[in-house]
């Protein structure tokens, strides 16, 4: 295999994005030899969108300070509707290109891959011009990421929540095992949670004034996704603790990709408190057809128990609710992508009432809190009967490429979105109706 050239500036810490792209331009054969063309096309594509982005700002910003000796007031108000709208528009169209200045460009700063081929593997940047810190995870690479994600038994742990809802919240919340291992559990005394949440701290420590107006971000495609869902939740549990001095500004925003279910019941009505509080937001884009983002459904004991009567019968005389209590649910707003630049909305299961899709939701995520199906009508369950071809999963749609493709082409139509409004004009209500419904229940 080919040799990396100038191999000490990736592991020169902080690492901006000039310098990486000068990186993969000087290792160009090498890259895609080893990732393959699409994975290197698509890696190239958007950090080069990231790229003109920040050559567009910095071409405004030179215009901008040579006519402020004329008009100063104009120029600070052209900054600030250009760049602090967008902190919740992850849809956000930027075309131009110019050449880019380094003082502004994003910044790599710190880079956890000590044990690439056996553990999880993350990055945390810091962005000046939309002012937000990222956490990105990576997704299922290696025969370990693969072990991790079918190990679907529950692993039960206390409900970070709870010190925020004491009456509502359940003392314990299930998450699936694999993602626990990877994420909260304690490697030489501290887990890999406290050491991101170190990395994220310090960059706000460092430059008090980031506290006041930048924010966090977490991303993942896959089990990165799942991965990112996970460390929401417990970040921004924090954040509303008063007691625990946390200095992450909130809230939480999570923009999950192809991401499997993380948690149980439990599980999702933490995140939902949290949601309702203000303290995280969660888009969560899946393809239609993706078979990844439709599982686990239920852990491997709920699994045996449909297939053994016998087994089935002695779990339920034991716990009543352990069919419940093996199941797996989402979170978190849902942007269902579907071929032919179609894309819908959908929260705990419901329309949001946005999109030109179906807008019908999998059967599998509408499910209310005490975990009845919602009913369908008779027209649905009829349009369901018979199978069709173009609704049957398939891995490919699971892909990066068909991501990206189907992303592509929504983004005009969603450039003007905001994840915020979404959550203040369409999650709320949705949710109140959800809880007053179980009330009369």
């Amino acid at each position: 295999k080919r040799k990396l050239k100038s191999p000490e500036k990736i592991l020169d810490l902080p690492l901006s994005l000039p310098t990486c792209l000068e990186m993969l331009e000087e290792n160009y054969d090498a890259v895609k030899e080893e990732f393959g063309d699409d994975e290197h096309a698509n890696t190239m594509s958007s950090l080069q969108a990231i790229h003109a982005r920040y050559q567009k700002h910095a071409a405004g910003t030179n215009n901008n300070n040579n006519s402020s000796s004329n008009n100063n007031s104009q120029s600070s108000l052209v900054g600030t509707t250009s760049y602090v709208g967008q902190w919740f528009k992850p849809f956000a169209r930027d075309d131009q290109s110019i050449e880019v200045q380094s003082a502004i460009a994003p910044v790599l700063t710190a880079f956890g891959d000590e044990n690439p081929d056996t553990d999880m593997v993350y990055a945390v940047g810091v962005d000046s011009v939309r002012k937000r810190v990222t956490v990105a995870f990576r997704g299922s690479v290696t025969p370990s990421d693969f072990m991790k994600d079918v190990m679907i038994t529950m692993n039960l742990q206390p409900n970070p929540v709870r010190s925020l809802d004491s009456e509502c919240s359940d003392e314990k919340i299930g998450i699936h095992h694999g993602f626990y291992e990877y994420l909260l559990k304690s490697r030489h005394g501290k887990n890999k949670l406290q050491e991101i949440v170190n990395h994220v701290t310090s960059l706000f420590v460092e430059v008090p004034e980031r506290q006041k107006d930048y924010k966090v971000y977490v991303t993942g495609h896959s089990l990165g996704g799942a991965l990112a869902t996970l460390f929401s939740l417990y970040v921004a549990a924090s954040i509303g603790d008063q007691t625990s001095k946390e200095v992450i500004p909130g809230p939480i925003t999570c923009i999950s990709v192809a991401s499997p279910r993380v948690g149980d019941r439990s599980f999702q009505k933490a995140f939902n408190y949290l949601e309702q509080n203000g303290l995280l937001r969660h888009l969560r884009i899946a393809n239609e057809r993706d078979p990844v983002t439709m599982m686990p459904s239920a852990t491997g004991k709920k699994i045996w128990a449909t297939l053994s009567p016998v087994s089935y019968l002695a779990f339920k005389l034991k716990d009543n609710q352990f069919e419940e209590k093996e199941s797996f649910h989402h979170t978190g707003v849902k942007l269902k992508l579907s071929k032919g630049a179609k894309y819908d909305f959908f929260y705990m299961g419901a329309p949001i009432g946005i999109g030109n899709g179906e807008g019908e939701e999998a059967q599998s995520d509408t499910t209310s809190s005490k975990g009845s199906r919602t009913a369908k009508s008779s027209k649905q369950t009829s349009k369901k009967s018979s199978i069709r071809r173009d609704k049957i999963p398939d891995v490919t749609f699971h892909l990066g490429k068909a991501y990206t493709e189907n992303m592509s082409s929504v983004k005009t139509a969603l450039s003007d979105l905001s994840l915020n409004d979404l959550y203040k004009t369409q999650v709320a209500s949705i949710f109140e109706k959800k809880m007053t419904s179980e009330d009369e229940d």
